[in-house]
């Protein structure tokens, strides 16, 4: 496959996972409002043990089967990349059973002790089945991103959806009068039959796909090759899950001891890390894709020790990432009202949407800090600081969430962003031996979001109160163009980074 060619494959993966994750998120803003603050609270918190199975159930091996196969598809060795995908897939079937049994065995252990809310037991038991899937899945969309063809795992993206939204919505219309949480257990198991769908899927095609692997394996250690790869990727995911479902849990036991109830605790830790987070971060996501196509440019410029050329990439890429994060926040901001009521039918969460949009540039630029460590090969310091920033977060919840409530939740949310963006900027910077450029990065970005909010306040006053969907579309489309006009008038790198990122995706110029 030509370079050509690589790029198109990667573009339409990029356009086809942005348009997929939009989908998955409007999805999730009909089955949180149904839910409601309380049920997404079960939601989180039998989420957080759910990463923790899966990364036990997989090992890593999705990650291991991308690189090894890619360096296999690289010399033609097809006995190997069949013997390969035969190792990866056994050893994902026996994992993800083990977990699976295990975990029906022990699932009102799980809810009541670890979790500590035994309505949690069933959800659990639903969304279980689906480690299984999701792990045969990820090992067969390695292979495909191995060798460059992405229609399987981009069309087995909207097959998923469509199966989920269709299962989620007629389980939870039987199952939510019941209570919230049986409206939660329709949700987890739509979501295991969805993945069972794009599992099935993606193993017919890969059936009739491998038929072409001929010849018989020639390396040795292909098991120890796996394992190697495997290895750290697990070790790392584990150990971030495990502290991401201590937090949750002692969030909620610690808004217990500041005298709220259960349930209360449940809804208000679910308005923010099942609300008002993923809005916030929604853009990001779509963002994300779009740096999967420049973080190889960062190990490119690395290898070759081409300084001048990875001091412009990252230069470039946080005047990007800043740019759009403070444009988040200036709609976030602007409408927050309006995006409350719109998105989840809860005007109670605008206030906490206006106190956390600001971190969206932070967080933009910590993103891709993140991936640019990657391709620089520094995975060690990104593991000391994501173990760091969670023992930190932990420290904080238990002094004082007893004492401020959602308050002190909303502060630490705020330390723990600007934490892990201070450490990984500067370590970054200190690898492409740049300084930071606070007018350039930030203080023009700034000046440009302020105008867009003072402008659209005025065009739009009383907007917040009187309201559609297509007035809100309409006004902050507004609100965007003019932040884009502000941003190319304060600096005139914004517009040519933004014409060099389309050339570069679609042109490769």
């Amino acid at each position: 496959m030509n370079k050509q060619n690589i790029l198109r494959s990667t573009a339409a993966l990029t356009l086809s996972g942005i348009i997929a994750k939009t989908i998955d998120f409007v999805f999730r803003t009909y089955y949180s409002r149904r839910l409601g603050g309380e049920g997404i609270g079960i939601f989180s918190l039998v989420f957080s043990v759910h990463g923790i199975m899966l990364t036990i159930a997989t090992g890593g091996l999705g990650v291991a089967v991308s690189k090894i196969v890619s360096e296999q598809y690289t010399s033609r060795r097809f006995g190997d990349i069949k013997k390969t995908m035969q190792i990866a897939l056994t050893s994902v079937f026996i994992l993800s059973t083990a977990v699976i049994i295990i975990t029906f065995m022990f699932s009102h252990s799980i809810a009541s002790i670890f979790l500590k809310e035994p309505r949690c037991h069933l959800s659990i038991r639903f969304l279980s089945p689906s480690i299984l899937f999701m792990g045969l899945s990820y090992c067969i969309k390695g292979y495909f991103y191995a060798s460059r063809r992405v229609f399987a795992p981009a069309s087995s993206e909207f097959l998923e959806q469509a199966v989920k939204i269709t299962s989620i919505k007629f389980l939870l219309d039987k199952m939510l009068p019941l209570g919230v949480e049986h409206g939660c257990e329709a949700v987890f198991l739509g979501l295991s039959i969805g993945e069972f769908s794009s599992c099935i899927y993606l193993f017919i095609i890969y059936s009739f796909d491998r038929r072409r692997l001929s010849g018989k394996a020639q390396a040795k250690g292909i098991d120890r090759s796996i394992v190697k790869v495997a290895l750290p990727v697990m070790t790392t995911s584990i150990a971030g899950s495990f502290l991401r479902m201590q937090e949750e849990v002692l969030i909620v036991s610690r808004l217990r001891r500041f005298g709220l109830a259960q349930a209360e605790a449940l809804s208000r830790y679910g308005s923010i890390h099942g609300m008002v987070m993923p809005l916030i971060i929604f853009p990001l996501t779509l963002l994300s894709s779009c740096f999967t196509l420049l973080i190889p440019e960062i190990s490119r410029a690395r290898a070759m020790t081409s300084s001048a050329r990875l001091k412009t990439l990252v230069a470039r890429i946080y005047r990007f990432t800043a740019f759009f994060g403070f444009m988040v926040s200036a709609v976030v901001f602007a409408f927050s009202e309006s995006l409350a009521k719109l998105v989840y039918n809860s005007p109670d969460i605008a206030p906490h949407l206006r106190a956390l949009c600001f971190l969206a540039p932070f967080m933009f630029m910590d993103s891709a800090s993140c991936g640019m460590l990657n391709g620089m090969g520094k995975q060690g310091s990104l593991l000391c600081y994501s173990i760091s920033d969670s023992l930190l977060r932990i420290a904080l919840i238990f002094i004082f969430i007893p004492r401020f409530g959602i308050n002190a939740l909303i502060g630490i949310i705020v330390i723990s962003n600007i934490f892990t963006f201070r450490h990984t900027v500067k370590k970054v910077l200190n690898e492409s031996s740049i300084h930071f450029e606070l007018s350039g990065w930030l203080l023009k970005h700034f000046a440009a979001a302020v105008v867009a909010c003072f402008v659209a306040n005025s065009f739009f006053a009383g907007f917040n109160t009187s309201f559609s969907a297509v007035s809100a579309a309409v006004a902050i489309v507004f609100t965007i163009g003019l932040y884009f006009a502000a941003g190319a008038a304060f600096s005139s790198a914004s517009r040519l980074d933004f014409v060099w990122l389309v050339r570069r995706m679609f042109f490769n110029t």
